[in-house]
């Protein structure tokens, strides 16, 4: 009897119990998932649910949480990951106290992945969180895990937190042939971040190993650092780099003209008017080869960092290629003098315009007195358009009539333009951001910002050039985002790196 007593009054308190525990609705009453994450059952469920709530009045339960969870991993896992998006800075001393540096390699079972994937989101958030208390642990982490994951994620933090203590340990992973590309390739962007010059020798280099692996990742990093680059950059365009030439020398599978054209292209990306003259002297040299293989493929790739840089220097060049027949040299041309901006070359984009065997060729040049020209050049294009057969180019000039239309409205009104950059022709917008530009017009500053993700590659990079010109930091936020948010996007991935190099220059600027 007194059993049974026993197992009923045991029944009856576990009931009760059951009865006590509430159930809270997913996704809502963040008040009860709180309460939930002092329940060993539930405190997984609990961590989910809030993260999904968002709501920051839980920041204090969840550190204590993750405290708590000693033995846990991927509940720290989770609440790390909550850490770094919250930017919950009071959580710092926890995520450097719960860092594993004994864990093995994901191959030696469940807890090592798990305490790793750990390791990784601790890492990522601390680099999130910019508290420069991590740096040294980040360091050791760097240096002792056996996971690549997890290394990449301390080198990014350590790239984040501007770790100059870091440099010398970034470069020695950047020359170990035998590191994981990727493990070279994030260590290149550690190093751009942190924009120490002590990296340029080695950033120089890697335009070039591994058949220019690394060539995007080197030239953003070199861009960040800027006019500490220029020198070396224009040492190894001339040959004087005797280690650059050894990676580029004997191997079959790199182009003549890499070496000259890999550095042209940074230099002209940080955009210094030191290099002006170097550039110059190249295109000479390069003119006096003897073998043509890549002669004018190399000349182009000088006159675009020519225009990147848009000093009036480079004019005579980009127009003296014109005469090429190429659609790409021309092009590169036309591009070129309407950044440089000088509106006496327009007479010769006409000349070339209105002759040639090869009407397509024409188009860019079409386009290009568009976007540099005035309502001098109307009557031109229309009289062009009336003799001209080729679908191309009379798609070419119907386009660049619009954008001379818009400037007879415009002239150089700012307030006009800036109406213009929503006008329902991509053309038409396109010219407006490049007089925006023109007229470097800080009021023209929050309307180009509006407009970074119009969906025509061309508009994008005339805001790009636009917001150059007026070189203000103000716009480096919404070029994060953006490049941020639209990542892994085919369409728009060579104008965003555009972007990237923008936020670079425009970071170096004191505006």
């Amino acid at each position: 009897m007194k059993q049974l007593v026993a197992l009923v009054t045991t029944a009856m308190a576990l009931s009760t119990l059951a009865g006590c525990q509430q159930e809270c609705k997913p996704n809502q009453d963040v008040e009860c998932w709180i309460n939930a994450l002092s329940d060993s059952q539930r405190v997984e469920k609990a961590v989910e649910n809030i993260r999904e709530i968002g709501d920051k009045k839980a920041e204090p339960a969840l550190l204590e949480a993750f405290k708590s969870n000693e033995d846990k991993p991927a509940i720290r896992e989770r609440i790390a990951e909550i850490f770094r998006k919250w930017h919950t800075s009071e959580a710092v001393p926890a995520l450097l106290g719960a860092i594993d540096y004994t864990v093995g390699p994901d191959k030696e079972g469940r807890r090592a992945k798990r305490t790793n994937r750990m390791n990784q989101k601790i890492a990522s958030a601390l680099g999130e969180l910019g508290d420069k208390s991590a740096i040294q642990p980040l360091l050791r982490l760097m240096k002792s895990t056996k996971s690549p994951q997890v290394q990449r994620a301390a080198i990014r933090a350590l790239g984040k937190l501007k770790a100059r203590e870091a440099v010398g340990d970034l470069i020695a992973l950047v020359e170990d042939s035998t590191a994981h590309k990727i493990i070279r390739m994030n260590a290149i962007f550690a190093l751009g971040e942190i924009a120490d010059p002590r990296a340029v020798p080695t950033l120089v280099l890697s335009l070039y190993r591994d058949k220019a692996y690394y060539f995007f990742q080197a030239g953003l990093a070199l861009v960040k650092i800027g006019q500490p680059a220029v020198e070396p950059l224009v040492k190894t365009m001339m040959g004087q780099n005797l280690d650059a030439k050894r990676l580029v020398e004997g191997n079959m599978e790199i182009l003549a003209g890499a070496l000259e054209s890999n550095a042209a292209k940074v230099l002209g990306d940080i955009g210094d008017p030191a290099a002006v003259e170097p550039l110059l002297k190249m295109v000479e040299k390069v003119e006096n080869w003897e073998a043509e293989t890549n002669k004018l493929l190399t000349i182009t790739r000088l006159i675009t960092a020519l225009g990147s840089i848009g000093d009036p220097r480079g004019l005579p060049v980009a127009v003296k290629y014109l005469s090429k027949e190429f659609w790409d040299v021309r092009t590169i041309c036309a591009d070129t003098i309407n950044k440089i901006g000088d509106r006496s070359a327009i007479k010769e984009l006409l000349k070339h315009a209105t002759s040639g065997e090869h009407p397509k060729t024409r188009a860019p040049l079409i386009e290009a007195i568009g976007n540099l020209g005035t309502t001098e050049q109307l009557a031109d294009l229309r009289q062009i358009a009336e003799k001209q057969k080729d679908l191309t180019v009379q798609k070419a000039v119907k386009e660049s009539i619009k954008r001379l239309e818009a400037y007879q409205q415009c002239q150089q009104k700012a307030q006009c333009w800036i109406g213009k950059l929503s006008d329902k022709e991509a053309a038409v917008r396109e010219k407006a951001a490049y007089e925006l530009g023109r007229l470097k017009s800080p009021e023209a500053l929050d309307a180009l910002i509006k407009v970074m993700r119009d969906p025509s590659e061309n508009v994008r990079f005339a805001v790009i050039w636009a917001l150059d010109k007026i070189g203000s930091k103000k716009a480096v936020p919404a070029i994060e985002k953006l490049v941020k948010e639209e990542k892994g996007s085919a369409r728009y991935k060579v104008v965003n790196y555009n972007y990237q190099l923008l936020a670079a220059r425009l970071s170096r600027s004191g505006s």
